[in-house]
């Protein structure tokens, strides 16, 4: 397997509905041994990509292949698809009745693997992803970091030489997600490559190769991490703490008045070079709200920064 071996190429790949596009003019690849990590708010078409190179979605134009395989047309698809395995958040990913190593033999067998080859690749990743001790309960019965390695073992059964992540750590502890990452890492090690949906941004930071940031179905950013970094380190992002969440009619009301004030958690604003009277101004603004700051401060970019710079 060639290290820069190109595995998914995506060339100004539009999707529409009717009159709304959905994606415009996207093209980026994807290599081998590579994490490639497609970040955008909500709504920013990341989801209608990630469906397109599966085939699951037709574009209206444009073109996405796995290995040389246009996955819109169906003969191709099928031989794409092989390459390729995928968590989804929100889909299927695992029988909850099953045990870990029977939903291994059946997503094995799904894939037309022979039963020999079934047994053994089980152990393989049951050892990998440190499953082996849980191979006899029912996915049900596990703690929801479990459940996902068990699906991404299930993605794997088949050694395909690309992952489809969609929100890997969603739901996890601290101590699970860093694990998770740790095999993320391994995989694209061993050659895979690594396709990474989040809204976690140090772990978006931390794993990926390089970057690609959609806003409104549009490419607003694709580059190595390092250097959309460097674009942006003259850039910097004050963080407004609160004791409290932010209520619904307060944070309608920053968004009217300080439109460039984006809700990073529940009680945590970031602001990407303000001026010093515009602080101001919005400490203010929360006191008589109600409010109480805890903390005000500049921090250096990170891609955070760079998110909410290029998103906002």
């Amino acid at each position: 397997m060639m290290k820069h071996a190109c595995y998914v190429t995506a060339t100004a790949l539009e999707k529409r509905y009717r009159e709304t596009a959905v994606v415009s003019d996207l093209s980026f690849q994807l290599a081998a041994g590579e994490v490639l990590a497609i970040l955008g708010p909500n709504g920013a078409g990341k989801t209608t990509t990630i469906k397109m190179l599966l085939g699951l979605v037709t574009p209206t134009s444009g073109q996405a292949t796995v290995l040389g395989q246009d996955m819109a047309i169906p003969s191709q698809m099928r031989q794409g698809v092989q390459h390729i395995g995928a968590v989804l958040e929100g889909a299927r990913n695992a029988y909850w009745r099953l045990s870990v190593r029977e939903n291994l033999r059946y997503f094995g067998g799904l894939r037309g693997m022979r039963r020999h080859q079934v047994e053994g690749r089980a152990d393989e990743l049951l050892a990998l992803l440190d499953l082996t001790q849980q191979q006899e309960k029912e996915v049900r019965l596990l703690s929801r970091g479990m459940q996902q390695k068990v699906a991404i073992a299930n993605a794997l059964m088949h050694d395909p030489a690309i992952l489809v992540l969609d929100e890997p750590t969603l739901g996890l502890d601290v101590q699970t997600a860093v694990i998770l990452e740790e095999t993320i890492k391994q995989l694209a090690q061993a050659g895979k490559g690594i396709l990474l949906t989040t809204h976690v941004m140090p772990l978006a930071e931390r794993l990926a190769d390089r970057i690609l940031v959609l806003h409104k179905g549009r490419q607003v950013a694709a580059n190595e991490t390092r250097k959309l970094l460097q674009q942006f380190d003259r850039r910097s992002l004050v963080e407004v703490k609160l004791e409290t969440a932010v209520s619904p009619a307060t944070q309608q009301q920053i968004a009217t008045r300080f439109p460039n004030v984006q809700l990073a958690a529940a009680n945590r604003l970031a602001w990407v070079e303000p001026q010093q009277l515009e602080v101001a101004a919005l400490y203010h603004f929360l006191a008589e709200s109600g409010c109480v700051v805890t903390s005000i401060a500049r921090q250096e970019p990170d891609l955070e920064t760079v998110f909410l710079s290029l998103t906002r």
